[in-house]
């Protein structure tokens, strides 16, 4: 099949109860976002169209109409369940694709794929989705990975790892439906190497390049044209991550923005792994800035993690974060627990 036009939106999921240790309410749309960029990512290396329906829109009735004005080949929409009223954690927790029941045989068969392929999640026995997703002319899939009202479903889903694992299975499940070979994620050969006399070129992969970039922190319009702004933010990302500006999009970039290459981060240092710390940080709920600048307050953050997993390890401006101390960050979960 050719030209599979998948449209990717994001559920309104509100704000979490106050999360202790950070005293701050996490934002669902933070979480939606960064998964849709993950998402459009994974889908446009493997060959698909990607549509965010949801960039300036949170309304499902909206997002229907958008979906099917692009008569997209199929649709998801990405969530965090809620119960409660949200002042505090319950245990309500878990994850689910759902269908909605209009479309119940092509969305069923759609969600049961992305299922096969979505260990976090299991199929709902419920036909869910509202009158307006329900008007949607294609199969459709919602995917709730979680409770943003539950603890430790919330820490999950604020973790880095957990949220490319997760965009990953549904654009495993997505290609197992419409019959097209999954691309690995670390399979370099995929991605174009470019170089600022690509401006003016078009096409999936600027528009993957762009994705890529957007969930990195670089701030470019995801349209499918290496213009100026494209350029502009390859050439930071490029000096963030000890490059030249000049370098284009090479091997080395890409690694980076895939956080394929997760190497040793100098005190000062501001790149994609030193980000990638914090949000592993923040997920294991140690407060810390998200400049992607490892500075005194990530230190001092990172430190408190290693002393309460009693690592016997103490990080200093003078010796930076290793290759080790990042890999004692890496699982999912874990991290200060629930206070009440």
């Amino acid at each position: 099949m050719d030209n599979i036009m998948i449209a990717i939106g994001g559920a309104n999921c509100g704000t979490s109860p106050v999360m202790p240790y950070i005293g701050a309410r996490f934002d669902g749309k933070d979480f939606t976002r960064i998964v849709k960029l993950y998402l459009e990512t994974a889908l446009l290396r493997c060959d698909f169209d990607a549509l965010d329906i949801a960039q300036s829109v949170d309304d499902i009735g909206d997002m229907a109409m958008q979906v099917n004005r692009h008569t997209a080949d199929g649709a998801v929409l990405i969530s965090l369940e809620a119960f409660g009223s949200r002042k505090s954690f319950n245990d309500f927790g878990g994850s689910v694709v759902k269908y909605c029941s209009r479309r119940g045989g092509r969305s069923k068969i759609f969600c049961e794929d992305i299922c096969s392929f979505l260990s976090l999640a299991v199929k709902s026995d419920t036909e869910d989705g509202g009158a307006a997703w329900q008007a949607v002319g294609c199969p459709t899939a919602t995917v709730d990975v979680g409770y943003i009202t539950n603890f430790d479903d919330l820490k999950r889903a604020l973790d880095p790892d957990f949220q490319v694992n997760a965009a990953e299975h549904i654009a495993m499940g997505i290609c197992e439906h419409f019959g097209m070979p999954y691309v690995k994620r670390d399979d370099i050969l995929s991605y174009p190497l470019l170089c600022s006399s690509a401006t003016g070129k078009r096409g999936k992969k600027i528009k993957m390049l762009q994705a890529l970039l957007g969930a990195n922190g670089y701030m470019t319009e995801i349209d499918g044209i290496y213009g100026k702004h494209t350029d502009d933010a390859v050439k930071q990302a490029a000096i963030n991550n000890g490059m030249s500006e000049t370098d284009g999009v090479n091997a080395a970039l890409w690694r980076d923005l895939l956080l394929l290459n997760k190497q040793h981060v100098e005190f000062g240092s501001k790149c994609t792994t030193a980000l990638y710390i914090q949000r592993k940080l923040f997920a294991k709920l140690y407060k810390t800035p998200m400049d992607g600048c490892l500075g005194e307050q990530t230190l001092c953050a990172l430190n408190e993690y290693l002393k309460d997993i009693e690592s016997g390890i103490t990080v200093s401006r003078s010796s930076g974060v290793s290759s080790d101390v990042i890999k004692l960050l890496s699982p999912v979960g874990g991290g200060r627990p629930r206070l009440f």
